[in-house]
């Protein structure tokens, strides 16, 4: 094995973590700027902004927040209204599935292969 190309892959974790920590304290700044804004334009009654550096709005969207998960559920079942979830599987609930049971209609698996690296213990 390419002990050079383990190095280098800790190097570039390493990197990573580091523009990734960056990335976190950049978004934090953007996200209390935006909130600021969006404060400052409630407050004048703006929901659109023209300034010098381009065009600021502020747009309201409806989202849900389930706060009752089995009358949710319960509601889904009496209506057949699926629709309302999102199409993705939870991968350790399948697997757990497919152990019990076997396959599932309609549904393949995929072998995801990934590399993993943990730090040397010294």
């Amino acid at each position: 094995m390419d002990v050079h190309a383990v190095q280098e892959l800790k190097s570039l974790n390493e990197r990573i973590k580091d523009v990734n920590d960056q990335l976190t304290d950049l978004k934090r700044a953007k996200l209390n700027i935006e909130l600021s804004i969006i404060e400052e334009m409630d407050t004048e009654g703006l929901s659109l902004a023209r300034t010098d550096f381009g065009t600021v709005s502020v747009n309201k969207t409806d989202v849900a927040s389930v706060k009752d998960w089995p009358k949710f559920e319960e509601y889904i079942y009496e209506h057949k209204a699926l629709y309302l979830l999102q199409r993705r599987p939870s991968d350790p609930a399948y697997r757990d599935e497919i152990a019990a049971h076997g396959d599932l209609p309609g549904v393949e698996t995929f072998t995801k292969v990934k590399l993993s690296l943990t730090n040397k213990v010294t």
